[in-house]
């Protein structure tokens, strides 16, 4: 007889906090994951319940191995006025930006620095939506999409320091 497992699924990403994407003073790497230092300037935008998520994708062309990193952050739109300034867009689009994001599992992951290529792929804008929603009831939200492109999955991260706190 199969039994079923009963657990809640826990997907999703709980917070996001982006760094410019020369934030990295100290960073050491481990088969474990990594720890790091960070200094500048965050965006930490309160994300809704539902609709974040992260993914990485691992994929061979023509003998090349890359893995792309896709962080798609979704809030409020009232909330997400920093993601709408253009001074962040602007250095979204062309120096990208670094990201700490802890998942709803509890997991911390470091996005856009690698033990590799250090600062040199950080996440850059693909897009920023704003949806008005469909109904009276439907929040207008906003929906932030950010890619880099590595050739590692994302390192969880140990420990951290922001010099900023």
């Amino acid at each position: 007889m199969k039994t079923t497992a009963t657990y809640k699924p826990v997907g999703g990403v709980e917070s996001a906090t982006l760094y410019p994407a020369d934030a990295v003073g100290e960073a050491l790497f481990s088969s474990r994951g990594c720890e790091v230092e960070l200094s500048g300037e965050t965006i930490c935008v309160p994300l809704l319940d539902d609709g974040s998520r992260y993914e990485e994708r691992a994929e061979c062309k023509r003998g090349i191995h890359k893995v792309s990193h896709t962080l798609h952050l979704v809030a409020d739109r009232d909330s997400a006025s920093e993601w709408f300034a253009a001074d962040f867009l602007e250095r979204a689009s062309t120096d990208g930006v670094i990201a700490i994001v802890t998942l709803c599992d509890g997991r911390r992951l470091l996005l856009g620095y690698s033990a590799h290529f250090g600062d040199e792929q950080p996440l850059r804008l693909e897009s920023l939506i704003s949806n008005s929603g469909e109904t009276l009831r439907d929040i207008p939200t906003a929906t932030l999409c950010l890619v880099s492109h590595d050739t590692e999955f994302s390192p969880e991260l140990l420990n951290y320091q922001s010099l900023n706190e």
